[in-house]
Parts: C-alpha cells; sequence; structure tokens
C-alpha cells in the first residue's frame, strides 16, 4: 500500500476534503484580517475561539448592527411621549393691517420692535396604532440582530475549530513523517553498504531511493497544509498558533444522540432560525404600521403664546389653548395602498426565507451527521488495518532476523505500518472534526465550548 492511499495528501486532493469538502469552511464575505497581529496565541481550543470572537472584525460588525437596531428601538418608543417645543423671535416688523390703518391718520402702516413666545406641549392620542407597531417591528427587528450575533459567532467558533484542529493534525503528522524519515534513511544507508558489499542487488537500492523521494514529497505537502493551517488560525484570531498547544476534547454529551433529536434541537434553538423568525415578524408588524395611515391621527396640545409690539399694530397679545387636533390624509395617487401591499410582500418574503433557512439548517445537520457515522466506520477499519500490519510487521521483522526476507521488504513493511499509523492519526483528527461540526449544525458550539458571543448574554436563555 501505499503512503497516498493511506491518508496522506496527494494530487487529488485525498485528506484534503478534511477542510474542502467534509467540513466545509463558512467564510464570511468581505472580511478582512486584522491589521495588528498579536504576539500571544491560545493554548486551548476553548480560549482560542474565545478570542477569536471577542477580536474578529466579523463579529464586531454584526455587534454594532445590534447597538444601532437598539437605538432603533428606542427612537420609536419615543412617539409614545410628548413632544415639547419651545419657540422665541425677537427683531423689528413692518406691518399694514387693520389695526394699524385704524390707529394711524397718515399711511395706515408701521414699523415696530417685536418680541414673540411661545411654548407647545402636544401628546398623541391615537394614530391608528402605528407607533405600537412601528416599535414592535423594531423590536422584532433589533432581536433578528442579536440571533444574527449568535450565529455569525457559531460560524467563527466552527472555522476556529477547524483551524485549531488542523495546526494540531499537520504538526503531528509533520512530526511522525520526521520521525519516519530518519528511519528509512537508515534503511537506505544499510541498503547501500550492502549493494556495496554485493549481497544485495542495485535494484533494492533504487526501490529504497524512491521510498525516500516519495516520503519528501509528502513531507513538502504536510508543510504546505501547516502552512494553510497558520494562515487561516491567523485570519481567525489575528495572532499565530503557539507552540503549546491542547488536544481538546470536546462534550460529547451535547450531541444528540439521534438525528431527529437533533433536527427537533434546531427547530427549536438554532440562532439562525430565530433570525428569520424575528424578521418575518418584523415584516409582519410593518404591514399593520402601514395600515395606520388609512385612519385620522388625534394629538392633544397646550400651548402658550406671548406677543409684544407697538399698540400701532397689535400691542400685546398672549394666547393660550388646551385643544385635540385632528388629522386624516388622503392619497389620491394610490401611494397607501401601494405601500401596504409592499409590506405584505416583503413579508411572505420573510416567510419564504424562514422556510429556506430550515431547510438548510436540516440539510447541514443531515451532512454533518452523515460525516461523523462516516469517520467513525473508517476509525473501525483504520485500527484494523493498524493491528494488521503490526502484526505484519512483527511477522517480517523475525523473518528477517532469520534471513528469509531481505531488507527492502523489510523497510517496505515499517514504511506501510507507518501508513496506517498516519491514516490512524488523521482519521482522529477527522473524527474530532466530524464531532465539533455536528455541534455547529444544531447552533450550540459556543455554549459546549462555554463561549458566549459577547453583546447577546441576556439571550443566553433561548440557547438552552
Amino acid at each position: 500500500m501505499s503512503l497516498s492511499e493511506a491518508g496522506y495528501p496527494n494530487k487529488a486532493g485525498s485528506f484534503m476534503n478534511f477542510r474542502q469538502s467534509n467540513l466545509p469552511m463558512y467564510i464570511f464575505g468581505g472580511l478582512l484580517l486584522a491589521v495588528s497581529v498579536k504576539p500571544a496565541s491560545a493554548e486551548t481550543l476553548e480560549s482560542m475561539v474565545r478570542t477569536a470572537i471577542m477580536h474578529h472584525p466579523g463579529v464586531e460588525t454584526v455587534r454594532s448592527q445590534s447597538k444601532a437596531a437598539q437605538e432603533e428601538e428606542t427612537a420609536e418608543a419615543s412617539a409614545y411621549y410628548p413632544e415639547l417645543s419651545v419657540v422665541a423671535t425677537g427683531g423689528r416688523m413692518y406691518a399694514d393691517n387693520s389695526t394699524s390703518r385704524g390707529l394711524s391718520v397718515t399711511r395706515g402702516s408701521g414699523y415696530s420692535y417685536l418680541w414673540e413666545g411661545s411654548a407647545t406641549a402636544s401628546q398623541m392620542i391615537f394614530d391608528g396604532f402605528e407607533t405600537k407597531n412601528r416599535v414592535s417591528s423594531a423590536v422584532s427587528k433589533a432581536r433578528a440582530i442579536d440571533m444574527d450575533v449568535l450565529d455569525i459567532g457559531e460560524d467563527l467558533a466552527l472555522r476556529a475549530t477547524q483551524a485549531y484542529l488542523n495546526v494540531l493534525r499537520t504538526r503531528s503528522a509533520l512530526s511522525m513523517l520526521r520521525d519516519h524519515q530518519k528511519k528509512v534513511l537508515n534503511y537506505l544507508e544499510r541498503i547501500k553498504i550492502s549493494v556495496d558489499e554485493g549481497v544485495s542487488d542495485d535494484s533494492e537500492y533504487q526501490q529504497a531511493r524512491d521510498v525516500t523521494v516519495i516520503l519528501d514529497g509528502f513531507i513538502t505537502d504536510y508543510e504546505g497544509q501547516a502552512r494553510i493551517a497558520e494562515a487561516d488560525y491567523l485570519e481567525v484570531t489575528g495572532a499565530f498558533p503557539g507552540a503549546d498547544m491542547e488536544a481538546p476534547a470536546p462534550k460529547l454529551a451535547d450531541i444528540p444522540a439521534s438525528l431527529e433529536d437533533a433536527i427537533s434541537y434546531v427547530k427549536d434553538h438554532h440562532p439562525a432560525l430565530k433570525s428569520a423568525l424575528y424578521s418575518s415578524r418584523s415584516s409582519e408588524a410593518d404591514i399593520e404600521a402601514e395600515r395606520a395611515g388609512l385612519y385620522p391621527d388625534l394629538k392633544g396640545e397646550l400651548s402658550y403664546l406671548k406677543t409684544d409690539k407697538d399698540d400701532l399694530i397689535g400691542g400685546e397679545a398672549e394666547d393660550r389653548r388646551a385643544v385635540i387636533r385632528m388629522n386624516w390624509d388622503f392619497e389620491t395617487g394610490g401611494a397607501q395602498i401601494a405601500k401596504i401591499r409592499q409590506k405584505r410582500y416583503q413579508h411572505q418574503e420573510a416567510l419564504s426565507k424562514l422556510n429556506e433557512k430550515q431547510r438548510q439548517l436540516e440539510n447541514k445537520v443531515r451532512l454533518a451527521y452523515a460525516e461523523l457515522q462516516t469517520s467513525q466506520n473508517q476509525r473501525t477499519n483504520q485500527q484494523n488495518r493498524l493491528d494488521l500490519n503490526t502484526k505484519l510487521f512483527d511477522t517480517y521483522t523475525v523473518q528477517f532476523e532469520g534471513a528469509r526476507i531481505n531488507l527492502l521488504q523489510l523497510m517496505q513493511a515499517d514504511n506501510q505500518l507507518f501508513s496506517t499509523k498516519l491514516e490512524k492519526l488523521n482519521g482522529e483528527y477527522r473524527i474530532l472534526a466530524s464531532q465539533y461540526n455536528v455541534l455547529a449544525s444544531i447552533g450550540r458550539l459556543q455554549s459546549s465550548l462555554m463561549v458566549a458571543s459577547s453583546g447577546v448574554k441576556s439571550l443566553a436563555h433561548e440557547q438552552n
């Protein structure tokens, strides 16, 4: 068996499916690499994910959106409170009116200083429930964005986890490869001595050299994978991985026992689905807010006005009022009805997105469970192959000591045993990645890692 068949990456990308196909990377559109690179690095998966969520610009962007939505909620609710208006005027005026004409015997007009001040307090009494629905829409919109914070945090946590595992996997694989390379070079040197002494044929030496060349190629491939893994780690956290990284252990109790349980959990708890649900509620409230334009507005008003000018053009005046004002607008071009229909279509769009999101999440869960089941089944085969090749190498060692096989055959058996060990290593990391992927697919990765998306702590109960 060749090294590529044992789990090494080849030209077709055998193990790179770990990153590209089986465990897709969920990439934020338009996110840029952090400008400042921190020298320190997380030592555990939990601290690494926490660092990523705290500092990644993608999460910071949606947090800002959440804060803006909260301010919009406050702005809409302000319509419940009275409006106060104070106006002051000072200057000089010219007037030609019935008062000036009655008091003047010359021109019938006059000039005067002018001092005028007014204060008005108005309170909305009835607006067709527009304010109520505007506030309801803003609240739902803010909750939807809060759920987006959690959802983006889940995607980022998964990306961080994949980067962390890839760094560990490539480091472990390179360590194994370099140790095995020393053994292979030792075999090669011994075979060369045997050829020089005429004990072995030169073809054996050339076959042994071919093994070392192939091994060098795979080391180069894994070094490339390691650089890619470190680049992913840097993009997510803003720092290169440190020298000490602990192997993580997922909380298996957080993974639902069956696919059906996982799908049921997603329908009730996934933040992306809740975001779509709140968005549909917001659009529904927008319909009612537009319908309010069909009804009259009633406002209560208290006002006080005081004016001071020459008697010639009116003299001092004082005006105090307590009134109710009604305003009823009628759109003759059909704008009001068109806006209502527009909001209805937007509500239908939001409902369609909700259904689409549910299907996407269900499919995501099914794929995650399928990958987990496949990786677990492969682990059994990998362990069986490892046990078989271990016994085979032990047998070859005995036969070599009994001069029944040559050194090249022993080298090939040792190389095949190493291939199964490396395959087993890759398989173990694939299972780890699959388990974390299942947690992310149901929206539980952050809570399982005991990491919360900052800014939405008040919504933590919605995830449990």
